[in-house]
């Protein structure tokens, strides 16, 4: 891997760690990456990471609630790179249901091995796997109602993805080193298939370990405005939502602790923005040019606001979805689109 190709990237900026109302308030409202040095570094999990794996794994494997567990193991050709297979038919790794306790035993006996299989346990709720673990473990940026995940594997790749949620990803074991670029850049990303994707959301079909210029020669203006950060155990970074981001575990061994908030990934009820898109995807695909630009104007008007509020000048009794939108008019929306979808069908 080219190391140059980080060096010259932008660094995300170390800040102090805030209390709740700050974080809303100033970093969640300022939509830009931000790390918090040692910010979890209290967490019991984080201490006996820093003393070995072995230590931390054994705490976990004490409170692991009995049952079977989802994990990803990927071939030794992976080389932990999680992605589509070859011919792009397919994937290159495979999903099996084992229990925690041989997950972990099996990680810690091939952590040497350069040849073994890349394990994964990916995106797991905290509180669904292990007792007590996130009450010991707590941070509160986001409130006690968002359910805090657990990953934990060897030395992986996630390819270059956004979330539709603020992210706050824990570092607890290993090292890892995260790659961000702002929602703008998508066009310069080279994005694979929406509706088929390895774990949910598109990736970039770029790969920075080896990034072929020639066959994406526009990632180049990507790497421009690329972020990068380096994060220990303790420390904790903010990915504001739709932000694009690769994430490289360097270690072994791995942990890290993440909370989503909002979106339809942090439980955010109600419609789904992603579900919106498609749909106009589906709508104005075979359109001409300029309906195209069109639709775009009444996009920007009524979505987007960028003329500013949008029924301001009509009786706030009048205002219907112009106003401030109620549970019973997302009702009545979602069922009107339901029969309009069914009888166009």
């Amino acid at each position: 891997m080219d190391t140059d190709l980080f060096e010259n990237m932008k660094k995300i900026p170390s800040v102090k760690m805030v209390d709740r109302r700050r974080f809303q308030d100033e970093v969640v409202a300022g939509h830009t990456p931000v790390i918090f040095r040692g910010g979890v570094a209290d967490w019991e999990l984080v201490k006996l990471a820093k003393q070995s794996d072995e230590l931390l794994i054994k705490y976990l494997n004490k409170r692991v609630i009995p049952g079977p567990v989802k994990i990803v193991e990927g071939s030794k050709e992976s080389k932990g790179y999680f992605f589509y297979d070859d011919a792009m038919s397919g994937f290159n790794f495979r999903r099996i249901q084992t229990t925690f306790f041989d997950f972990s035993d099996k990680l810690l006996r091939t952590k040497r091995q350069e040849d073994a299989p890349v394990l994964s346990l990916q995106s797991a709720y905290v509180d669904e796997y292990f007792s007590g673990v996130h009450e010991e473990n707590t941070l509160e940026l986001m409130g006690d109602t968002v359910r805090p995940r657990i990953w934990i594997g060897g030395k992986s790749i996630v390819a270059t993805h956004y979330d539709d949620a603020e992210n706050l990803a824990c570092c607890v074991a290993g090292r890892r080193r995260f790659v961000l670029f702002p929602p703008e850049q998508v066009g310069n990303l080279y994005i694979g298939p929406i509706d088929n994707t390895p774990a949910g959301a598109p990736v970039s079909m770029v790969s920075l370990a080896n990034p072929d210029f020639d066959r994406f020669p526009k990632f180049e203006q990507a790497l421009r405005h690329a972020w990068v950060a380096e994060l220990g155990p303790g420390d904790v970074i903010y990915i504001p939502a739709l932000w694009w981001h690769h994430v490289e575990s360097l270690e072994a061994v791995n942990v890290l602790v993440n909370y989503w908030q909002g979106g339809a990934i942090g439980g955010e009820v109600g419609p789904s923005a992603l579900d919106a898109m498609l749909f106009g995807m589906i709508a104005l695909k075979s359109r001409s040019g300029p309906v195209k630009e069109a639709w775009k104007a009444l996009f920007d008007h009524y979505v987007f606001e960028q003329n500013g509020d949008v029924g301001e000048h009509i009786p706030n009794a009048s205002k219907g979805l112009l106003g401030d939108i109620d549970e019973e008019q997302v009702k009545t929306v979602k069922a009107w689109l339901i029969k309009q979808l069914s009888e166009s069908s």
